[in-house]
């Protein structure tokens, strides 16, 4: 799965089981979302870090939750090599979302299975 066709997969299946008089907005979250990657980056399939920053996005911009403390994610050691992306993946680490590659390490470059994001997206939604 392309990162363009995980963007579009999170959309479809919100919109599959949000009401439109819920007051999320998902536009924000795509506009977000669509600044992070060129056209190329969108084509590519999707890293760990990069499934943590769309969720997260979504996580803040749609269903609007708070973040939660890091306490597990503290032990991932990889997690500082992407600064933009340390927030991310520890929320999504955090809530369970997207697990380690191993104990402490959450395998940032990782290449996500499209199984595993499609489980990844059940996850988030079960947060609304």
């Amino acid at each position: 799965m392309s990162t363009e066709d995980f963007i579009d997969y999170i959309i479809n299946e919100y919109e599959m089981i949000a009401p439109e008089e819920s007051g999320h907005d998902s536009d924000s979250f795509w506009k977000e979302v669509m600044t992070y990657y060129s056209d190329s980056m969108l084509k590519a399939s999707v890293t760990k870090k990069n499934a943590a920053r769309i969720l997260y996005a979504f996580l803040r911009h749609v269903i609007k939750i708070p973040n939660a403390d890091w306490n597990n994610a503290k032990k991932l050691r990889d997690i500082y090599e992407c600064r933009v992306c340390a927030e991310a993946i520890a929320q999504t680490y955090e809530r369970g979302i997207i697990n380690a590659s191993a104990e402490t390490a959450f395998g940032i470059n990782d290449v996500m299975m499209e199984a595993d994001l499609r489980d990844s997206v059940r996850k988030t939604l079960n947060y609304i």
